[in-house]
């Protein structure tokens, strides 16, 4: 895949899904790596302003911004010690955050587990880069859409056609997680987003999120050819019908019109 394909992909699956975002592409710039960040901003040195890792994926897919996001762009230290950006495991975070979300140690202890399965290894990447696909200037790691029910499930059901089968964990935080875990293991995974994704970084109520690793991504448009006969999107809705009205609004009928006249 190179630049010039990766546009494509872009605006073929925002068509063909009829997404209202932009799909967009995330890359792992890892250290000591050449990443050329023409035409990118850098939330804190461009905006003055740090970010939440998920907050960074919903300004490329809304604004059509691409962003480069190091440590000091972020925010939010358990999306950077996901995407390797922190040089240490940040035990504090294991300490302080998931009690918030948790009534007991144990429970506390499985999110624990299940965020560092998710996260790359601390230090070895210096810049995550978020782009539209169809403005990319690189070839991305992962694949992220984002969209309504329907049109996420039509998307990773044409992945299972391919033998793709997408993946879903839920923890209720850091949903972002998600996106460097993709990229680690190479499956897709479905992201009903969780709290910090809500109200730090503003995923809309109807939203659902699919992260594809990005060689698998344009299986996508020819798995929905393959199941358009089993699964048509857009969905067909049953229509044929005649309407009812309840009798005090008859007046605007076709029978009561020829009673009428």
């Amino acid at each position: 895949m190179d630049v010039e394909s990766v546009k494509r992909l872009g605006a073929r699956l925002r068509e063909a899904l009829g997404l209202t975002t932009f799909p967009v592409g995330v890359k792992f710039c890892r250290r000591g790596e050449t990443c050329d960040l023409s035409g990118f901003k850098r939330p804190y040195k461009d905006l003055g302003l740090r970010m939440a890792l998920c907050q960074v994926v919903n300004i490329a897919r809304t604004y059509g911004w691409s962003l480069a996001v190091g440590l000091e762009d972020s925010f939010c230290m358990i999306g950077a010690q996901a995407a390797g950006l922190v040089d240490r495991h940040l035990d504090y975070i294991d300490a302080e955050v998931p009690k918030w979300h948790t009534s007991s140690r144990e429970a506390a202890d499985a999110i624990v587990r299940a965020l560092g399965a998710r996260s790359l290894e601390p230090g070895s990447v210096d810049l995550v880069l978020v782009a539209p696909l169809e403005r990319s200037t690189f070839v991305p790691d992962v694949v992220v859409l984002y969209g309504a029910p329907a049109q996420i499930s039509t998307a990773a059901k044409a992945l299972v056609w391919h033998g793709v089968m997408p993946e879903m964990s839920f923890l209720g935080m850091a949903s972002c997680t998600l996106i460097p875990h993709a990229h680690k293991t190479g499956r897709a995974q479905i992201n009903l987003p969780g709290t910090g994704e809500l109200i730090l970084g503003r995923t809309e109520s109807h939203e659902v999120g699919l992260v594809v690793p990005a060689d698998k991504a344009e299986l996508i448009l020819t798995g929905m050819e393959a199941v358009r006969r089993i699964h048509p999107y857009p969905l067909a809705k049953f229509s044929l019908y005649e309407p009812r009205v309840p009798s005090w609004y008859q007046a605007l009928t076709y029978d009561y019109y020829r009673q009428r006249t």
